[in-house]
C-alpha cells in the first residue's frame, strides 16, 4: 500500500479554499468605487493572504511528482488527462458565458488565452508534465550547491528583477522563463532537505516573514488604490517578491506544524479540491448575480459566499465522481 502523505492533502484543500476566496474578494476590488474604504480593506486582505494558494498548488505538484521515479506511462496518461479536462471545461465554460454571461466568445482567441482566466492554472500545469522528464533530470542531477544557487537566482530575477522591468528584457532560460516552475522545483527542495533542516525551530522567523510581506503589500496597494481611485494590482502577482516569500514561508510553516494524521473530511475534501476548482467559477457568477454583495461588508461577504460555493462545489463534484466515465477528469 503506497504511503498518502496527508499534510500534502491538508494544504490542497486549504489552497482550495484560498483559489476561491482570491476570486470572490476580485468581485469587491473591482467595485472599488461601488463599496466602502472599510469594505475594500476587507478584501484587500482576503485577497492578498489567499495569493499564497497557487504557489502552494504548484510546491504540492513539485513535492509529489520529483520526490518519486519518473514514470513516462504515468505522466503521458496525466497530459492526456489534464488536456481532455481542458477541453471539456472550456467547452462548458463557452457555454455557460454565452447564454448565461451574454458574452460574445471568438473560439480562435482560446489559441492565446485561456476562455476563463481561471484556468491559466490547466495550461501552466500541463506544460510542466509535458517538460517533466527534462526537470527529473536537471533536479535528480543537482547537488546543495546547485539547489542552493537555483534557489537564490529564481527569487532574484523572479521576485526582484521582474518586478522592476529588467528580467523582461533579459529572460534567463529555466530560472525565470516560466516563474512557476520555480515554486514546482522549491516544493520538492523543502521536503529534500526536510531532514537536514529543522525547519520547525525556525517558525517565528517564518511567521514574521509571512506577516510582514502581507502588511507590505495590503498597506501599498491600500495607499495607492485610495490615491488613484481604482484598485491596484501591481503587487498582487505570483511573481511578486513579497507573494514569493509569503508562499513559501507558509509552505514550510503549514507542513511542518501539523501532524501527519488521516482526516476524513480532509481527505475527502482534497479528493474533490480539483473539480471545485474547475467549476466554481459558475457558481460564483451565479451567487454575485443574484447576491447584491457591494451592499455587503466584505468581512462578512467574503466567508458567506465561499461557504455557500464550497458545499454546493462539493454536492456537484460528488455526483460528477460518480460517473465511471469522467469522474477521473474531475
Amino acid at each position: 500500500m503506497s504511503y498518502r502523505n496527508n499534510k500534502l492533502d491538508f494544504l490542497r484543500v486549504i489552497s482550495m479554499i484560498m483559489v476561491i476566496i482570491i476570486h470572490i474578494a476580485n468581485y469587491y476590488c473591482r467595485s472599488f468605487s461601488d463599496i466602502s474604504k472599510l469594505s475594500y480593506l476587507g478584501a484587500l486582505i482576503f485577497n492578498t493572504i489567499s495569493r499564497i494558494s497557487v504557489p502552494i498548488f504548484f510546491m504540492i505538484s513539485g513535492a509529489t511528482l520529483l520526490s518519486k521515479e519518473y514514470d513516462k506511462d504515468k505522466n503521458r496518461l496525466r497530459i492526456k488527462r489534464k488536456i481532455i479536462t481542458l477541453i471539456i471545461i472550456t467547452i462548458i465554460y463557452i457555454v455557460w458565458d454565452t447564454y448565461f454571461m451574454n458574452i460574445s466568445i471568438n473560439i480562435f482567441n482560446l489559441l492565446y488565452k485561456p476562455e476563463r482566466k481561471l484556468l491559466w492554472f490547466m495550461y501552466a500545469i500541463i506544460g510542466i508534465y509535458i517538460s517533466l522528464p527534462f526537470v527529473k533530470c536537471m533536479i535528480d542531477n543537482m547537488g546543495f550547491r546547485e539547489d542552493r544557487l537555483f534557489v537564490v537566482l529564481w527569487i532574484s530575477f523572479n521576485g526582484i528583477l521582474r518586478y522592476i522591468g529588467i528580467s523582461d528584457y533579459f529572460r534567463i532560460p529555466i530560472i525565470d522563463e516560466t516563474y512557476y516552475l520555480g515554486y514546482f522545483v522549491i516544493g520538492y527542495l523543502i521536503i529534500k532537505y526536510s531532514k537536514e533542516i529543522e525547519f520547525k525551530k525556525k517558525n517565528w522567523i517564518l511567521i514574521l516573514i509571512t506577516t510582514l510581506s502581507f502588511i507590505i503589500v495590503i498597506t501599498i496597494t491600500y495607499i495607492i488604490s485610495i490615491n488613484n481611485s481604482k484598485h491596484f494590482t501591481g503587487l498582487l502577482t505570483y511573481s511578486n517578491l513579497f507573494i514569493i516569500i509569503s508562499s513559501i514561508s507558509s509552505f514550510i510553516f503549514i507542513y511542518f506544524n501539523i501532524k501527519d494524521i488521516s482526516n476524513p473530511i480532509i481527505y475527502k475534501l482534497s479528493y474533490l479540491s480539483f473539480g471545485i476548482y474547475l467549476i466554481h467559477g459558475i457558481l460564483l457568477n451565479l451567487i454575485m448575480y443574484y447576491i447584491p454583495y457591494n451592499n455587503i461588508n466584505s468581512f462578512i461577504g467574503i466567508p458567506i459566499i465561499l461557504i455557500i460555493i464550497l458545499i454546493f462545489s462539493c454536492l456537484i463534484i460528488t455526483l460528477i465522481k460518480k460517473n465511471k466515465f469522467i469522474k477521473d477528469y474531475f
